[in-house]
């Protein structure tokens, strides 16, 4: 599947435009006396309520979030390197605004200036391009030293790569910079960290990756919460599903090793 036509489905299948369609369908087939729309309108009714007033999007979302641990720094020197995956970013924003505007993975950035005052000879390679097909120029690692400097990190010691538009592409844009025997942290989102793992794996399998995720949107205290928030919750649901598509997408291009790559 290409680029462009992997975001396209992705986009029409993600949880809530899937309840949207459902529902609009539903509403025109009852429109047009057909009882099949009450069962479409009761389905998309019944999975917003759902969504809204129980912890399913804990339940979805834990698994990936606690699949790879973070794990003590202490215990890992030496560390070669550093690989941050792009996705803290809005490009369109930041080139708009003038100033780098960060989203809710910001945290994959700001972790960065003491990691890299922690392990100073390590190389650092943020890896982000563009990943909105209809923006193909407007691309994350253009803010990134600049952003970093403010915060008082030195770039001396980072490379940015610039074409990545994907998980993929991250890996395989950035081996260049891994050599076999080393050790590497690799730094994105928890729900994210399981498919990123096994994609570097798969690229590099002669390097020592360690995990180091960040960005967490589920608490396991929260597990067994209800309530009505159908606006954080349907945003964890879109996170989790997400990541579980790209994750049986990539097992089927033969990307990962598995479904749900371990430690």
């Amino acid at each position: 599947m290409g680029f462009g036509l992997g975001k396209l489905f992705a986009a029409v299948t993600s949880p809530g435009n899937l309840l949207l369609l459902l529902l609009l369908a539903g509403l025109l087939l009852v429109w047009r006396g057909s009882k099949a729309g009450r069962w479409l309108l009761l389905t998309g009714t019944v999975s917003l309520a759902l969504i809204a007033t129980t912890p399913v999007s804990i339940w979805v979302l834990l698994p990936l979030e606690e699949r790879f641990p973070a794990p003590d720094l202490a215990l890992l020197e030496p560390v070669d390197g550093i690989v941050v995956l792009g996705g803290a970013l809005m490009p369109i924003g930041s080139k708009e605004h003038g100033m780098p505007q960060l989203n809710r993975d910001a945290e994959r950035l700001t972790v960065l200036p003491e990691l890299m005052r922690r392990f100073p000879q390590a190389h650092v390679v943020f890896t982000g391009g563009s990943g909105d097909p209809r923006a193909p120029d407007d691309r994350e690692a253009a803010f990134v030293a600049g952003l970093l400097a403010g915060w008082g990190a030195d770039t001396g010691q980072l490379t940015l790569e610039d074409s990545s538009r994907n998980t993929w592409e991250n890996a395989v844009n950035s081996a260049a910079h891994l050599a076999a025997g080393q050790r590497w942290l690799l730094v994105t989102s928890a729900a994210h960290m399981p498919r990123a793992m096994g994609v570097f794996r798969t690229v590099a399998p002669d390097v020592t990756v360690v995990a180091f995720p960040v960005s967490y949107n589920a608490n396991r205290s929260e597990a067994g919460r209800f309530g009505l928030n159908l606006s954080e919750n349907l945003d964890r649901v879109e996170i989790a599903a997400h990541e579980w598509r790209g994750l049986l997408a990539y097992r089927l291009a033969g990307r990962i090793p598995t479904v749900l790559p371990a430690p």
